[in-house]
């Protein structure tokens, strides 16, 4: 969790502006505010240092020794002369990155590590981490990021450290308002409409936001809450805080007023489908979330036992789950399924700040909230969490018969043919910076439950030539783990998560697996696809031409015909075992004169086409070579697989024929 502000007036609602990198939000004490997400870093503190042994170490002030105890953010205990550790003190947290360039660790970086209670071993044997040039990060008392190298080690350590204060740009941008409680932004990041507690609903400029530049849409609400905007149709949406509240439709032109439901008990959040259909509720007199039909009014319970729902976010875009915080003495985040009606509320972020109010996806698997005095960003691995795809392929673009679908897409950079099986080498592709930065540090990947031993060598950055020059192999341990690398080094393939060698699988539908562990080994969450592997190859077989039976003879390619009118005949076949490839087939004459029509197609469900040609002497001639009566051709047929590794088609599977013939009396 990092701390994006502090002693914030009632932070309420909020929405994410994508295009600005910005949360902005209301606060109940009269406020429209915002923070930019890019930090500012200022140094605090720099220098080298002896951390003497039982002595502690501030990092604010660079100091080590008792003195400084009350503040200090690091205690190193070498409790006999093998067993050693550095420990946090009071409410510091630590990271250990290992030996990794001191330069590369960033203000930029240091928030997306994942910090906890644990000590590196500083063991004076084999197991020592703190190693010469190890590199540890420290999120201290104060809430600043530390990077420490060790420049030298024994009883006494000898570290190189800078402090940093990050700055994430909060500030108010209007004040004067009448206890707001949620707003809501237009794609356009600059127009936002805004709910106040004594019924009013107000069209607020972000960049002259002071509600006395606000424009009144409408008045007589009982105490709005959440707000959704229908920015298509000109409307919005809200809900009131009364034992027979109402959801109400309000024209953002006119203000009128149409009141779709009564009788709400004490409604706070609210969320519409994105086709208008019905609106989901939270009513905190009834610790329930309900749906309402928008064309029937019928309201369906579809969430029980909550504790103070406030407002709700969908927490996905198919519009299938939502993200209620729950408020004191809860304090939790929770995950509702609403396609079930029992058993579909789980945690999703649990120990949150008193009184969370709202939740907004900054990017994907960063959330901020909302709380009564202060606004947090957590990062939170979701179920898909970094598992990214098969090479190019994104994970949602395979089908659940496991093909890539990237056509849904057409604006997509990489497009392949729809439902393209996968063979060959695949690349297993991972975020590895975002899963480093939620406090994954290990994953394995399976095939119908089976771990993988694949093994590739890519190359690391050298930061002194600036060269991809440092060949680094990739391997999992004896339990089948693969490591996470550290963020500090650079890869020429970056987010390569493992070069799985399918053709050691059987063809057909399999099931690929992606578990992700934290330094603990312990497993905390599992993505992957379907995936339909084949491997198969295409082959090409094709019969010389005849007439009457009589086949062209394979040596010269001579073929006598009689009359102009003789039939010539030519049989090929183009297989794949599981029919995924195309074929191809034509006759030319000549310089590239096409002799008879192109015959091309996907091959059918069997895997086996076989095909004919049939065209008399005179039309495969044409005139000018009928004058002559003599030509020669040459057939050609080619099977092209469809198969492909994520990343390009492999050619490789294809397989042609290409024969020679003349005619001639």
């Amino acid at each position: 969790m990092i701390s994006l502000a502090s002693n914030v007036g009632g932070a309420i609602g909020s929405r994410f502006l994508k295009n600005h990198n910005r949360l902005v939000f209301t606060e109940y004490a009269g406020f429209l505010s915002k923070i930019d997400l890019n930090p500012t870093s200022t140094i605090v503190s720099q220098g080298t240092v002896t951390i003497g042994g039982t002595a502690t170490f501030d990092c604010e002030t660079g100091v080590s020794g008792a003195s400084v105890t009350a503040t200090a953010d690091l205690f190193w205990e070498p409790v006999n002369n093998v067993v050693r550790e550095m420990r946090i003190w009071n409410n510091s947290r630590i990271v250990n990155l290992g030996v990794v360039n001191f330069n590369d660790v960033t203000p930029a970086t240091m928030p997306c590590y994942h910090y906890d209670t644990t000590p590196i071993n500083g063991n004076n044997d084999a197991t020592n981490k703190l190693v010469v040039n190890d590199v540890f990060c420290v999120l201290t008392n104060s809430g600043n990021y530390c990077k420490v190298q060790v420049l030298s080690y024994g009883y006494n350590l000898q570290v190189k450290y800078v402090t940093y204060k990050l700055a994430y740009g909060y500030a108010k941008l209007g004040s004067g308002y009448n206890q707001p409680e949620d707003l809501a932004v237009l794609a356009n990041e600059s127009t936002a409409y805004v709910t106040e507690r004594p019924g009013n609903l107000l069209r607020v400029d972000l960049a002259n936001a002071n509600r006395s530049a606000a424009t009144v849409v409408c008045t007589g609400l009982v105490a709005p809450q959440q707000l959704w905007v229908d920015e298509v149709n000109g409307q919005a949406y809200t809900v009131e805080f009364a034992p027979a509240g109402r959801l109400v439709r309000i024209n953002l032109a006119t203000g009128a007023k149409t009141y779709l439901y009564s009788g709400l008990n004490n409604a706070v959040g609210l969320v519409v489908a994105s086709d208008l259909s019905c609106a989901y509720v939270g009513e905190q007199g009834l610790s329930a979330i309900s749906r309402i039909d928008l064309t029937s009014g019928t309201k369906t319970v579809v969430a029980t036992g909550l504790t103070d729902p406030f407002f709700l976010t969908w927490a996905n875009p198919y519009e299938s789950a939502l993200l209620v915080p729950e408020r004191s003495p809860a304090n939790r985040i929770s995950l509702v399924d609403i396609s079930k009606t029992t058993g579909n509320v789980s945690p999703f972020i649990t120990g949150t700040a008193i009184q969370p109010s709202s939740i907004a996806q900054a990017t994907r698997g960063q959330f901020c909230i909302c709380c009564n005095t202060e606004v947090d960003l957590y990062s939170i691995l979701p179920t898909s969490g970094t598992y990214m795809g098969i090479g190019n392929v994104p994970w949602n673009l395979i089908t659940a018969a496991g093909k890539a679908d990237t056509t849904t897409q057409p604006a997509y950079l990489w497009q392949f043919p729809k439902d393209s099986p996968f063979g060959g080498s695949l690349s297993v592709m991972i975020n590895t910076l975002a899963a480093y930065g939620l406090g994954i540090r290990h994953y394995k990947v399976k095939v119908d439950g089976n771990a993988r031993n694949d093994s590739w060598t890519d190359l690391r950055l050298d930061p002194v030539t600036g060269y991809f020059d440092i060949p680094v192999k990739f391997q999992p341990d004896a339990n089948g783990l693969y490591e996470i690398p550290n963020p500090a080094y650079v890869f020429k393939s970056t987010n390569l998560g493992c070069l799985l060698n399918s053709t050691n699988l059987p063809n057909g539908t399999r099931t690929l697996s992606v578990e992700f562990y934290d330094a603990a080994n312990a497993l905390v969450a599992t993505a992957g696809n379907t995936l339909f592997i084949d491997n198969n190859h295409c082959v090409a077989s094709l019969d010389m031409p005849n007439i009457g039976g009589v086949y062209a003879d394979s040596d010269c390619g001579y073929l006598k015909y009689t009359n102009l009118t003789d039939t010539v005949t030519i049989h090929f076949s183009a297989s794949e075992a599981l029919g995924n490839a195309d074929y191809y087939f034509s006759v030319i004459r000549g310089a590239g004169h096409t002799a008879v029509p192109a015959q091309s197609g996907h091959l059918p469900p069997s895997g086996v086409f076989n095909g004919t040609s049939v065209s008399t002497v005179q039309s495969m001639f044409g005139a000018a070579c009928t004058a002559k009566g003599i030509a020669a051709f040459s057939i050609y047929l080619y099977v092209a697989s469809s198969v492909i590794d994520g990343v390009g088609r492999l050619s490789g599977y294809d397989d042609s024929r290409n024969y020679a013939f003349c005619l001639a009396k």
